[in-house]
């Protein structure tokens, strides 16, 4: 049975946390040296504020092997099914609603992401039988934000939230009877990301960790998904939000 190695996935995107930390202690020994001319005071201070984001995410599945894949005859020249990470793209829009000064309410009312999702059938002969499923997804969601005191020009910040995920159209499988995964994804995110203040907007970098709360495997009777019981997502995403 495989299992989500979670901290081996942190450790594949470690440079993108030591990214947003060095900016933010950049931000604060530059702050501590000299007087800092503050932007957007007014900006805190809006109950609504609009914005967007563009993002790029590595994807992969959570897979757990079925009863099937040791008992059944139709896969016993099957070794392994793994599946790897896969790069893809999104982008969207934003709405925030201030709650207290360190709390805001975001809601992404539109949010188009493009997806591809790879899994590789080890065979006892060395060869490997990939599926390729290549999707686009609207992903709309809510999360719940807690940022630090604004120092100088700069914040930091942790979110959380829910997201859900359907699949527009048909998924451009490897084959006819190949593996297919549902229409329906829910999520359950968390992530880090700093505010940065300039004079006409403000720009967030977020690195963020979705997982997938719902089995996405399309159940049948086919060799690719006789073996898997249970399909689950994982995204690593890192986010540029651009807002008032």
């Amino acid at each position: 049975m495989q299992t989500a190695h979670i901290w081996h996935k942190l450790y594949l995107h470690r440079a993108k946390i030591i990214v947003l930390t060095g900016l933010f202690l950049g931000n604060m020994a530059l702050a501590q040296k000299a007087p800092v001319t503050q932007h957007r005071l007014n900006s805190d201070k809006k109950i609504l504020k609009y914005g967007f984001f563009l993002g790029s995410h590595q994807n992969s599945f959570g897979i757990k092997y079925s009863q099937a894949f040791e008992t059944s005859p139709d896969l016993e020249n099957l070794l392994a099914i793994n599946s790897k990470q896969k790069a893809g793209f999104n982008l969207g829009f934003m709405v925030d609603f201030r709650l207290a000064d360190q709390f805001s309410l975001r809601i992404v009312p539109v949010k188009i992401g493009l997806y591809q999702h790879e899994v590789d059938y080890l065979l006892m002969d060395g060869t490997v039988d990939t599926q390729l499923i290549e999707t686009t997804r609207i992903e709309p969601g809510a999360f719940l934000r807690y940022r630090s005191i604004r120092r100088g020009n700069t914040r930091m910040y942790v979110v959380g939230g829910l997201s859900g995920s359907l699949r527009t159209g048909k998924a451009k499988e490897t084959d006819t009877g190949g593996l297919v995964i549902r229409k329906l994804d829910i999520r359950a995110e968390v992530g880090i990301g700093l505010e940065k203040y300039f004079k006409f907007f403000k720009f967030s970098p977020e690195l963020r960790y979705s997982r997938g709360l719902i089995n996405v495997l399309n159940d049948g009777e086919a060799f690719y998904s006789l073996g898997i019981d249970r399909l689950v997502t994982h995204n690593f995403t890192l986010y540029f939000h651009f807002s008032d």
